[in-house]
C-alpha cells in the first residue's frame, strides 16, 4: 500500500512539473511570436527575437536579442540590435511596473538624402493610421459577424518604460561621413492601450528620438559637403585667376632645360 502511495505521489509530481513547463513553455513562444508579428508589421521590416523568459513566480520577464531589419536597399543587415529588455510585471492584472532597455545598438544609414530611420518611422505611422476606425463608419453596421481583432486585445499598463541613453553609428557613403553621435535617453510614463498601441506608443518614441539624432547629423554632413566642393571650386577660380597651372610648371621645366 505505501508502495503504491509513494508511486502515485511520483506521478502527480512529474504531471505537475510537465503542466507547468508546459504552460510557461508554451506563453513564452506565445509572447515571442507575438511580438515579431506585431512588430514587424508595424515596421513593415523584419523584426526577430531570440527568446523570452517569464517568471510568474518573480514577476519578471526578458527579452533576449532582439533585432530590426533595415527597410530595403539599405546596406548594412539592421537598423537596431537590442541584447535584452527587462521588466518587472504583474501578471494577474496585466500592469508592466518597469520596462528598460539598456544600452542598444544603433546603425542610421543615409540613402539618397533620407535614412533608415525615417524609413522605418513612416512606415509605423503608416500603420498607426491604418489602424485607425474611420470616424465616418456606421456603428450599427453589419460586420459580417466577425469581431474587431483590436477588440480582442486585452489593455495593458506601462507604469514605467526607460532607453537608457546611446550611441549610434551614423553612416553616409555619398556625403562621405562615418561618425558616432549620442541618442537621448527614452522615458514614457503611464501608457494605457491595447498590447499594440503600447508598444507602437513605445516604438515611436524611439524612433523620434533617434530620427532626431539623425536629421542634425545629416545636415552636418551636407553642410561640411557643400563647404568642401566650395572650396574645390574657390581654388580652381584663384588657379585661373593668378596661373599656376600645369601648364606654367611644365612651361618653366621646358625654359630650364634650354
Amino acid at each position: 500500500m505505501k508502495k503504491i502511495i509513494v508511486t502515485l505521489l511520483v506521478l502527480l509530481l512529474i504531471i505537475g512539473a510537465g503542466g507547468w513547463y508546459y504552460t510557461s513553455f508554451h506563453m513564452d513562444n506565445m509572447i515571442r511570436n507575438q511580438i515579431e508579428s506585431a512588430s514587424s508589421s508595424s515596421l513593415g521590416t523584419r523584426v526577430s527575437v531570440g527568446s523570452v523568459e517569464t517568471s510568474i513566480k518573480d514577476g519578471s520577464l526578458k527579452i533576449s536579442s532582439v533585432t530590426v531589419a533595415n527597410p530595403p536597399g539599405y546596406k548594412n543587415k539592421n537598423a537596431i540590435s537590442l541584447n535584452g529588455i527587462e521588466a518587472a510585471v504583474d501578471y494577474a492584472n496585466l500592469d508592466i511596473k518597469r520596462m528598460v532597455i539598456d544600452s542598444p545598438d544603433i546603425f542610421i544609414e543615409e540613402l539618397d538624402g533620407r535614412t533608415n530611420f525615417t524609413d522605418l518611422m513612416a512606415a509605423l505611422e503608416k500603420a498607426e493610421s491604418s489602424s485607425e476606425p474611420a470616424s465616418d463608419a456606421d456603428p450599427g453596421a453589419d460586420t459580417g459577424g466577425k469581431e474587431d481583432p483590436a477588440k480582442e486585445e486585452r489593455i495593458i499598463v506601462v507604469r514605467h518604460f526607460r532607453m537608457s541613453e546611446s550611441r549610434a553609428a551614423f553612416e553616409s557613403e555619398s556625403l562621405d561621413r562615418y561618425s558616432d553621435i549620442k541618442i537621448g535617453a527614452v522615458e514614457l510614463t503611464d501608457l494605457r492601450g491595447t498590447p499594440t498601441e503600447v508598444s507602437n506608443a513605445i516604438g515611436n518614441a524611439i524612433l523620434s528620438e533617434v530620427t532626431k539624432a539623425a536629421a542634425i547629423e545629416l545636415l552636418k554632413a551636407q553642410a561640411s559637403k557643400h563647404l568642401d566642393n566650395a572650396e574645390i571650386k574657390v581654388s580652381s577660380k584663384l588657379k585661373d585667376l593668378f596661373g599656376g597651372g600645369d601648364e606654367d610648371e611644365d612651361e618653366d621645366k621646358d625654359g630650364g632645360n634650354e
